[in-house]
């Protein structure tokens, strides 16, 4: 009440300004916040006059924030729509009528003043439109009434019993005379010098005590009421310090007949706001932050609103004894625990590769086996050729693990295969093994920000990165092949014609040809050659290998050549030239596709690349997409409509030549 207080010196001092003999000037009620600003938080102020929104926040919880309002009414006397907004997305709120006890800064009440000083049907009139009044006001709004005949009487202390009070209006005796300032005097007392109170005067006669008059006014100010005037008959009636003080404390004043009575004192019942509670259920990704909320009544233009500042409780933690801890959450480390863990993580990874995964055999030794090594699965552990390679503490547990799932699943010969297409020295157990330790890496890593979600997407990116640098690998040898081989066999076809047999011009190609996969496969398909095969079946086995349909092709011609008889060196030159005719063709398609591939490749990476930056930098305004069930089906069908749409566009760039 300090504040009231200072008002209520303010007033008092501008009312020394005025002219004398007139009522004081009476501040506005120093509790009414401006439009759009919330009181102190954990009271609600009194509502402002001209139906502004006030509101202030009266209790916060990890679960819950509760919000008490004044709202203005609508004409019918309802509550319009209500609405809390943070960042300009509305939060889920539930209103529940009136405000409690501990919540809010004491009853309002409503104090009218009735002048008895009137007879037969008038004096009905007057008790009938109070009745009007009390039905209208808010149920939970206390209702007090006082007499003002010649002796003021407090016929009724402040209530929310309605039936009382009606009773206390019907009772009401008719007067002699009219002390309306002596009864304002005795309405400021009821309720107590801090009740938050408005008084409502229905005046009939006059009242020409200007002593009366001055000292009502000085009441009315100390206690920071506001004042409204229902006057029955003329406007000059000799009441101008009561319609002074009126207009001063920021109430009404409204002149009426008898018949349009009820109409006045329902329009001031209309000013009294409906108190409410806003309950808002906190989502847990807001707690502990600080923000602003938007408290919003009505809608268009007679929509009001108020600004809260609010910082939302945090979210204890589990102990960690605690039974509800879930079992798969994992710890959030500061940055210097997770920097330690980043580095034992990559230390072990290297330790793994130096000990055991990559071995130590030397690269001549390598190249001798890769060499001779007979096509199909990749080399077994039993076998002789290859030396035992060094393993280290660290390493044999992993690779005995992964040696027991490689053989269980029946999966060796494929890896190997596929080791062997992408030119890697690994065996399939080490080739599991480092799959298995990357994805092992990824789990901790993105684990450790991300908890269960990042862990399982961790494990899936680290398992999906290996197979993606196979991949790659294997579509760079390809490639590299495809594009050494018309230059292989234009150097063939020049040996043919200096009277070399085939082999003997393959076998020159391996020896002065650069160093690539060609090399190596064509090598391949000598030492097969010396151990009793076919050329031209060693041949269509490294075609196979490199998965080349022109090598295939090539091994074709020279199928048909022995069999038709004829010259090999023209056939292959004309191999050649229309090896080289599809390589230019497919260069030219290439570069018209380049800006749809490119389109394609933005299109597909868009959602995830703004996917992973609103995680970072607004995880809760996605976060609904895996915690609520309409958040999962959209996450679905999006997930589904991405693969189509990838798969569509994919064709669309793709051209066969």
């Amino acid at each position: 009440m300090v504040s009231r207080r200072v008002a209520a010196v303010a007033a008092l001092a501008a009312a020394a300004l005025t002219v004398p003999g007139a009522v004081p000037a009476v501040a506005a009620p120093a509790g009414v916040a401006p439009a759009g600003v919330a009181p102190a938080v954990g009271r609600v102020a009194p509502a402002p006059a001209g139906g502004d929104l006030t509101a202030s926040v009266a209790e916060v919880t990890p679960e819950r924030l509760r919000i008490v309002a004044d709202v203005p009414r609508t004409a019918d006397g309802k509550l319009p729509p209500l609405t809390v907004a943070r960042d300009g997305f509305a939060l889920p709120v539930s209103v529940a009528p009136g405000a409690p006890e501990a919540l809010a800064d004491g009853p309002r009440t409503v104090v009218v003043v009735v002048d008895t000083g009137l007879a037969g049907a008038r004096l009905r009139a007057v008790r009938d439109a109070v009745l009007a009044l009390v039905a209208a006001l808010p149920t939970d709004v206390a209702v007090g009434l006082v007499a003002a005949g010649a002796e003021p009487a407090v016929a009724a202390t402040p209530t929310t019993d309605r039936a009382a009070v009606r009773a206390a209006v019907d009772g009401l005796p008719a007067s002699d005379g009219t002390a309306l300032y002596d009864a304002l005097r005795a309405a400021v007392a009821v309720g107590g010098p801090d009740a938050d109170r408005r008084l409502v005067v229905v005046a009939g006669g006059r009242d020409d005590d200007t002593a009366a008059a001055s000292a009502a006014a000085t009441a009315v100010t100390a206690a920071a009421d506001r004042v409204d005037l229902v006057r029955i008959g003329p406007a000059d009636d000799g009441l101008g310090q009561l319609r002074r003080l009126a207009t001063s404390s920021g109430g009404t004043v409204r002149v009426a007949g008898v018949s349009a009575l009820p109409a006045a004192l329902g329009a001031v019942a209309a000013t009294v706001p409906a108190r409410v509670t806003l309950t808002v259920a906190v989502p847990p990704e807001l707690g502990g932050t600080s923000t602003t909320l938007t408290v919003t009544a009505g809608t268009g233009a007679t929509r009001v609103s108020a600004a809260l500042p609010v910082r939302f409780a945090a979210v204890p933690r589990p102990a960690d004894g605690d039974p509800t801890r879930g079992a798969l959450s994992l710890p959030s480390l500061g940055p210097v625990p997770l920097g330690l863990l980043v580095f034992a993580a990559l230390l072990l990874a290297s330790l793994l590769v130096v000990l055991g995964l990559s071995g130590s055999v030397s690269r001549s030794r390598l190249k001798q086996v890769d060499r001779f090594r007979l096509g199909g699965g990749g080399a077994s552990p039993d076998d002789r050729s290859v030396p035992p390679q060094p393993e280290g503490h660290v390493a044999r547990p992993l690779l005995a693990l992964s040696d027991r799932l490689v053989r269980s699943g029946g999966a060796e010969e494929r890896i190997g295969r596929d080791l062997e297409r992408a030119g890697l020295t690994m065996r399939p157990r080490e080739w599991m093994a480092w799959r298995t330790g990357t994805a092992l890496g990824g789990t901790v890593l993105l684990g450790l920000l991300g908890g269960v979600l990042g862990a399982l997407l961790g494990a899936l990116l680290g398992w999906l990165a290996t197979s993606l640098y196979r991949r790659l690998r294997e579509s760079r040898r390809r490639r590299t092949f495809a594009e050494q081989l018309p230059d292989a066999l234009q150097l063939i076809v020049g040996s043919l014609r200096s009277g070399f047999a085939l082999s003997q011009a393959i076998d020159g190609v391996v020896r002065d040809f650069p160093a690539g996969p060609l090399t190596v496969e064509f090598g391949r398909a000598l030492a097969e050659v010396r151990l009793g095969s076919d050329l031209d079946d060693a041949l269509e086995r490294a075609a196979r290998r490199v998965d080349n349909n022109d090598l295939a092709w090539a091994v074709m011609a020279i199928r048909i050549q022995r069999d038709t008889g004829g010259n090999l060196a023209e056939v292959l030159a004309t191999t050649v030239e229309t090896l080289r005719e599809r390589d230019r063709l497919r260069r030219h398609v290439r570069a018209l596709s380049a800006e749809g591939r490119l389109s394609a490749y933005v299109l597909i990476a868009l959602p995830f690349v703004m996917a992973g930056w609103m995680l970072l930098v607004r995880r809760e305004y996605i976060e609904p997409l895996w915690t609520t069930p309409v958040g999962l089906v959209m996450l679905i069908g999006a997930a589904v409509l991405m693969v189509v749409g990838t798969v569509w566009m994919s064709r669309w760039v793709k051209v066969e030549v």
